[in-house]
């Protein structure tokens, strides 16, 4: 299950609050907005352009520009993610 929450969404920059469940593993992602990933809660894998990282509370992960990357949650999770620019497709879902 995954659940976002748009906090701030101004300038250019937008902060997401997603809460994902224990065992979540989610579709490869590519976009053109850079995008870092604050782990609040909980263990996920990252993985970046083939490169995994597992993070724990307090880690980030750093996405560059159209790189693929997939999420996988270890122990359910609240992950801030921040974008710049403004991910105008997550706008146009609430």
């Amino acid at each position: 299950m995954v659940t976002r929450e748009i906090l701030s969404s101004q300038g250019s920059v937008m902060v997401v609050k997603v809460q994902l469940a224990e065992g979540f593993a989610g579709d490869v992602d590519q976009h053109p907005e850079e995008q870092v990933s604050y782990i609040e809660k909980g263990q996920v894998e990252f993985e970046v352009d083939g490169h995994k990282t597992m993070l724990n509370v307090g880690d980030t992960q750093y996405i560059p520009s159209n790189s693929k990357h997939q999420v996988k949650v270890l122990k359910e999770c609240t992950i801030l993610d921040i974008f710049t620019p403004i991910r105008q497709d997550l706008l146009d879902k609430i």
